[in-house]
């Protein structure tokens, strides 16, 4: 909570700051607003879903106005590190259970990791079409182990999800040997 409360402030003030959506920054009443259009003291009536997607676009809306202020100062690159940061927190996809696809499509287990005993969990990041069809994925967390990581990506491709979850999305993969 005390973090969210955080980044809540730096986001007001870095609206004042920088302004968004008007001239001044500010919004007809005179309260910070954002590019999107909704004041920052209308935040408190949006959902947590709503609120999360708030701060990841006003990050992102942020980052994309450091770049294109081709600001090359120390201080600009630090402040660009610290909104990619706070954007990799910020905006994380949902990490959802496995498709009812991924029943019949198990992973295949790499037999060089079975003899090897390799075990973990791969967080595979998905980017879905509006069907729920795999359109990209990528290893958002590794298993430490890449032949793990590759069969998770293969077996991945292969599932079809509710479109309901979400454009973007994390799923984990499973490796274990059992008892």
């Amino acid at each position: 909570m005390t973090r969210h409360l955080t980044i809540l402030i730096l986001l007001v003030i870095s609206t004042t700051c920088f302004g968004h959506g008007s001239a001044n920054g500010q919004s007809p009443d005179g309260s910070a607003a954002s590019a999107t259009g909704i004041a920052v003291g209308d935040i408190s009536k949006m959902t947590p879903e709503q609120q999360a997607q708030f701060r990841c676009e006003q990050t992102r809306e942020q980052i994309q106005r450091q770049l294109d202020s081709k600001d090359n100062s120390p201080s600009a690159a630090a402040n660009l590190k610290s909104l990619r940061n706070n954007e990799r927190t910020i905006c994380v996809p949902p990490l959802v259970e496995q498709p009812a696809s991924a029943a019949a499509l198990q992973p295949r287990y790499p037999m060089q990791a079975m003899r090897a005993r390799h075990q973990g969990v791969v967080i595979v990041l998905v980017e879905l079409a509006a069907d729920g069809a795999v359109t990209s994925d990528s290893v958002y967390q590794s298993s430490g182990f890449r032949e793990l990581d590759q069969a998770a990506l293969e077996a991945v491709r292969k599932w079809h999800f509710d479109a309901a979850v979400g454009r973007s999305i994390r799923v984990p993969v499973n490796f274990s040997l059992g008892g």
